[in-house]
């Protein structure tokens, strides 16, 4: 996208919004350095179920 600046760090855990009409043709919403969620083929990433603890205490670190 011409003039949009997406955020995103190889390696890095990104929170994903779930979205039926995106997943249908093979993309999903990632919520970037920005805050902003934005579509991305889906299989440029490995999706994982992280334990609640683990989730809680990653997002609460990414807020300091």
């Amino acid at each position: 996208m011409k003039g949009t600046q997406h955020s995103l760090e190889v390696g890095k855990v990104y929170c994903v919004v779930t979205e039926d009409k995106a997943a249908v043709h093979g993309y999903i919403r990632v919520i970037d350095e920005s805050g902003e969620d934005y579509a991305y083929n889906a299989n440029r990433f490995h999706l994982m179920q992280l334990p609640i603890y683990v989730e809680q205490t990653l997002l609460s670190v990414s807020q300091t």
